[in-house]
């Protein structure tokens, strides 16, 4: 049958409150968590809208400060005077471009975020004051001419006079004759560098991996931190159709498995956006501080609920482990265990009445054992009552007297040795003798049977010189010898021997009888020491370990060693007590 696995009440309870400690902690920080950082994030996204917003009015104020000067210019007089020249005294004269050059170039002094200004005169005059070379294709000045005078900007790219190319921002424009608004006197373009717009955000960047760009109507980058994208389209997976939705705003994108929010915001330009993306870990080290402290949080009072939890269970279950032991002491036969109860709770009642059972249960165990020793004290009594040997001892004493005044000497000596044995077999009435009147009460009987068998049988008997004066069961070895010459040397049939040794080995009194008679099975031998057969077979062992088990437990007694035709040997411990003298 299956057995189920053992599992303490103290560890059941440490786990379950654990259980109601944790799940409530980590629900509350969790939500704790998740809602403070929905708020933080929500707040640093417009803290971050509010910075694109201003950085877009930056931009804005340079988008407008082109087209201001671009009024600024048409109403220079002396500017407008050098357009209206002729075109034949144009060519002909080389100061009227110096001087219309320097009009522009005195103007340009005062405004460091313009790179450069292009001219294209109707009359001729035509010049950057930069010397840059600009390009209007017929495309695009036909849009111009269409605007009927309104400027536009526009991305361009310029080559400057050492050759290399320059992105620029241009404003773009046709100057109409103010007296006549139907003539037009020039085509203007005012360059400020791509680098100028850039250097706007350049300065507001929160992180290294924040990125900023712009946009014009057809998602063409015109103006980046990374200038390699410079002129190309919008990736598909920046390219968000919620970018189209509203003019300005921001939302919540996921890029290459990183999370960004996305903020772009129009430009004074019509259809031009300037977007930021910005990493969520940039904007949340606030949700990583409330982060933190939550764990902390959740972590030391975690930790306070196992300190009370152990010290609560260790404190009112543990009375309940001592008693569980103390329960398997008691099924081990141990009564005296007795439990410190302490308190005034169930478990303190419980431990008083375990207290009071196990006291009780050791005295109706003395009570019981108590009757057993009488009983076997009975039964001894009984077994020795059968044979009554004041009556036989009295009745030999006659006949050995007889004997002698008949001159039967044989006779009286065995008789003489037959009295002492039943004499030294009564010891006053003593259970416990000493080995040296063990040995003289089997020397007695062993002179009757050596006259009984003459030189059948021949015993040899040694003992240690410090095992006489030792404490012994009485009326031991003469049964087992006994036993020897019945059920050994007689059953053999022939000649044979019976030795005796005794002695101490470690802390036991060993007798040990060994005959080389006919033997017999250990296991019908063991059986004997359980149990008397038909006719009595075995009564005299069984007796002698039951006298010896009585008096010193079950860790003495009597075992053999035999086996049929190989003689036997039986071995007999007791404790070792050295008698008072």
């Amino acid at each position: 049958m299956f057995k189920r696995r053992f599992f303490s009440l103290q560890y059941k309870f440490m786990i379950f409150s654990l259980l109601i400690a944790i799940i409530p902690l980590l629900l509350v920080g969790g939500f704790s968590y998740v809602k403070s950082t929905s708020v933080i994030e929500e707040k640093v996204g417009l803290s971050n809208f509010k910075t694109v917003q201003q950085i877009a009015e930056n931009l804005n104020f340079i988008l407008n400060d082109m087209s201001q000067s671009s009024i600024y210019l048409a109403q220079n007089r002396a500017f407008i005077h050098y357009l209206k020249l002729p075109s034949q005294e144009v060519r002909q004269s080389r100061n009227d471009l110096l001087a219309t050059q320097n009009a522009v170039n005195s103007f340009v002094v005062f405004k460091p975020d313009i790179h450069s200004i292009y001219v294209q005169g109707m009359n001729g005059l035509v010049f950057d004051t930069a010397s840059n070379t600009n390009k209007l294709d017929g495309e695009l000045q036909s849009r111009l001419f269409g605007l009927r005078g309104e400027g536009m900007w526009i991305a361009d790219e310029i080559i400057q006079y050492d050759g290399s190319e320059l992105p620029v921002i241009s404003f773009i424009k046709v100057l109409k004759d103010i007296d006549d608004l139907s003539s037009n006197l020039a085509i203007i373009k005012i360059n400020v560098a791509e680098e100028q717009f850039s250097a706007v955000y350049r300065d507001k960047l929160l992180g290294g991996s924040v990125d900023f760009f712009i946009i014009d109507e057809k998602n063409t980058v015109i103006s980046s931190l990374d200038k390699a994208k410079l002129g190309l389209t919008l990736e598909d997976k920046l390219n968000d159709p919620r970018l189209h939705q509203d003019e300005n705003g921001y939302f919540k994108t996921t890029l290459d498995g990183r999370q960004f929010i996305q903020t772009y915001y129009n430009l004074s330009r019509p259809g031009w956006k300037l977007v930021n993306l910005m990493p969520m870990n940039e904007l949340s080290r606030d949700t990583k501080i409330i982060r933190n402290i939550t764990l902390y949080a959740v972590s030391g009072s975690f930790a306070l609920c196992l300190l009370m939890i152990v010290l609560f269970s260790f404190r009112v279950l543990s009375p309940l482990n001592r008693i569980s032991k103390a329960m398997k002491a008691l099924e081990k036969e141990n009564f005296n265990i007795n439990i410190h109860v302490r308190g005034n709770d169930e478990i303190a009642l419980i431990g008083t009445s375990f207290n009071r059972m196990s006291k009780r249960l050791n005295e109706l165990i003395n009570e019981v054992y108590a009757v057993q020793i009488k009983r076997k004290e009975a039964e001894l009594e009984a077994l020795q009552a059968q044979i009554n040997p004041h009556f036989l001892y009295n009745t030999l004493d006659t006949i050995y007297w007889m004997c002698r005044m008949e001159k039967a000497h044989e006779s009286s000596h065995l008789v003489q040795a037959l009295s002492k044995l039943f004499r030294l077999s009564l010891n006053s009435g003593n259970e416990f003798t000493t080995v040296g009147k063990e040995i003289e009460h089997l020397k007695y009987y062993m002179a009757i049977q050596e006259k009984r068998f003459e030189d059948l049988i021949h015993f040899q008997l040694r003992a240690a010189e410090d095992t006489l004066n030792c404490k012994a069961v009485k009326i031991v070895l003469q049964p087992l010898v006994e036993n020897a010459i019945h059920h050994g040397i007689e059953r053999k049939g022939c000649r044979g021997s019976i030795e005796v040794d005794i002695y101490k080995e470690e802390n036991r009194l060993i007798y040990r009888i060994t005959d080389d008679g006919a033997g017999a099975d250990e296991a019908e031998l063991n059986a004997l020491l359980g149990k008397v057969e038909e006719n009595n077979r075995g009564l005299g062992i069984k007796n002698v370990n039951d006298r010896i088990r009585l008096y010193f437990g079950p860790s003495y007694g009597i075992s053999f060693r035999s086996a049929p035709g190989q003689g036997m040997a039986v071995i007999v411990s007791q404790p070792y007590i050295e008698e008072e003298r």
